[in-house]
C-alpha cells in the first residue's frame, strides 16, 4: 500500500504542477496524500513532518536558496550585472565568443527572465555571424544553461549534493569533460559561418580597466565561491556573505547605512523568491515523509527485479520528470531519494552527474521551461525548430556523460 501511496502522491505532484498549480502547494498536497495512503499512522506522520521541516539540512537549504535568489536581484539592482556585461563586451570583441559568454554569464547570476536579457545581445552578434533566428535562439538557450552542469551555485547542484551527501566538486569533476565536449559540439554545429572581429580591438591600456570592472561586478559571486571552495565554509554562510557584499556595493551618493537599510527592506519584501523558498521547504517535507514510509527500499527492490540498467533508468526518469514538471529543482528533489538506495556508493559521483544532466536536458526542452518560451517569443520561431537546433549539443552532452560512466564502471 505504501508503494501505491507514493505513486499516487508523485503523480499528483507532477499533474498539479503541470497544470499551473504552484510547486510548493503541489508538494504540500502530495505530502498530505502520501500520509493518507501510506498507512503510516498519525504519530509516525507527525514525526516525519516535524523532522522534515526542522532538520538542519532543511533549514540550511531553505536559507541558501532564499539568499541566492535575493543575490540575483541585488546584483541586477546595484548595477553589478550591467557592469559585468559591459566590461565583458569591451574585453572580448568577437561575436562568436560574446554569443557564448554573454548568455552563460547572465545564466550564472540566475536572473529571472535572463534569457530575454541576453537575447538582444545574441541577436546583434547573430547579424554579424549571418545566423538564422532559430540558430540564434538555440545559441541563447544552450549557452545560458551549459555552465549549470559545473556551476556550484546552481540550485539543483546544491540540492543533489545535499540529498546524496556528496561534495559538489565530486559532481563537477564528472561533468567537466562532458560539458567541454558539448561546448565544442555546440560551437561547431551552431557557428558554421566565419565572422570578422566585433569592432576594433581594445587598446592595451584599457584591458586592465575593463578586467578590474569585470572582477568588481563579479565580486559577490567570487566571494561565495572562494569561501566555499577554498575555506570550506557552509554554503548558506558563504551565500550570506556574498549577499551582504552585493547589498553594500554601489550605494551611489547615499550614505552607506541608509542605502543598506533600503536594500534590506527590498530584499525582504521583493527580492527574495518566496515561492522558490517554499518549494524547497515542502520538497524536503515530502522527502522526509517518503523516507519515513519505508517505501524507498521497497521500490528499489522492485526496480532491481525488473533488471532495467540503472543508467537507462536514471536517464529516462530524470528527463521525463523534469520535462513534465518544467522544473529541474523539483525533479532533483523527488528523484534523489529514490535513486540513492540503487546507486553503488563507489560510483555515486558519476551517477549523480548523469542524473543532473538527464534532469537538466528534460527541463531544457520542456514546453513549460520559461527561458525556452521567452526566447522563442523574442526570436519569433516555433518550438520544434529551436529544439532541433539544441538537440545535437545536448545529446552530445548526454552521450559523453554515459560513455564516461561506463568507463568508470568497467
Amino acid at each position: 500500500m505504501a508503494v501505491v501511496g507514493v505513486a499516487v502522491a508523485f503523480g499528483s505532484v507532477i499533474y498539479l504542477a503541470s497544470k499551473g498549480v504552484a510547486l510548493w502547494l503541489s508538494l504540500l498536497l502530495g505530502t498530505g496524500i502520501l500520509g493518507l495512503l501510506s498507512q503510516m499512522g498519525v504519530e509516525a506522520f507527525a514525526g516525519a513532518v516535524v523532522s522534515g521541516l526542522f532538520d538542519p539540512m532543511t533549514v540550511q537549504l531553505v536559507a541558501a536558496v532564499a539568499l541566492i535568489s535575493g543575490l540575483s536581484k541585488a546584483m541586477k539592482e546595484n548595477g553589478d550585472l550591467e557592469l559585468m556585461v559591459r566590461s565583458l563586451v569591451s574585453l572580448v570583441p568577437r561575436p562568436k565568443a560574446l554569443s557564448m559568454l554573454l548568455p552563460a554569464l547572465i545564466g550564472m547570476i540566475n536572473v529571472p527572465g535572463g534569457a530575454v536579457m541576453s537575447a538582444p545581445m545574441v541577436e546583434e552578434n547573430g547579424r554579424t555571424l549571418h545566423t538564422d533566428a532559430a540558430t540564434q535562439a538555440a545559441i541563447n538557450l544552450v549557452f545560458r544553461h551549459i555552465g549549470y552542469f559545473i556551476y556550484p551555485l546552481h540550485t539543483s547542484m546544491i540540492l543533489l549534493s545535499e540529498l546524496l551527501a556528496l561534495p559538489k566538486l565530486s559532481i563537477i569533476k564528472y561533468n567537466l569533460l562532458p560539458t567541454l565536449f558539448a561546448v565544442l559540439v555546440a560551437y561547431l554545429f551552431l557557428f558554421r559561418s566565419p565572422a570578422s572581429p566585433h569592432g576594433l580591438p581594445q587598446r592595451q591600456h584599457s584591458v586592465g580597466r575593463h578586467g578590474r570592472d569585470f572582477v568588481r561586478g563579479f565580486s559577490s559571486i567570487l566571494l561565495i565561491l572562494g569561501l566555499v571552495l577554498i575555506f570550506d565554509l557552509p554554503f548558506y554562510l558563504a551565500a550570506a556573505a556574498g549577499l551582504l557584499l552585493a547589498l553594500l556595493r554601489n550605494a551611489g551618493g547615499e550614505p552607506r547605512g541608509a542605502a543598506l537599510a533600503v536594500r534590506l527592506k527590498r530584499l525582504v519584501t521583493v527580492w527574495i523568491d518566496y515561492r522558490l523558498t517554499l518549494a524547497i521547504l515542502f520538497l524536503m517535507l515530502f522527502k522526509a515523509v517518503v523516507e519515513a514510509s519505508g517505501v524507498t527500499g521497497t521500490l528499489a527492490a522492485v526496480l532491481v527485479n525488473y533488471d532495467i540498467p540503472l543508467p537507462i533508468l536514471i536517464i529516462v526518469l530524470g528527463a521525463l520528470a523534469s520535462h513534465i514538471l518544467g522544473a529541474h529543482l523539483a525533479a532533483s528533489g523527488l528523484l534523489a531519494p529514490f535513486f540513492a538506495p540503487l546507486i553503488p556508493q563507489a560510483a555515486l559521483a558519476p551517477y549523480a552527474a548523469l542524473l543532473l544532466i538527464a534532469i537538466m536536458l528534460g527541463y531544457l526542452v520542456s514546453p513549460l521551461h520559461l527561458c525556452l518560451v521567452l526566447t522563442n517569443q523574442y526570436f519569433a520561431v516555433p518550438y520544434n525548430q529551436v529544439v532541433k537546433k539544441m538537440a545535437v549539443p545536448l545529446l552530445a552532452l548526454l552521450a559523453a556523460s554515459t560513455v564516461q560512466l561506463l568507463f568508470v564502471l568497467l
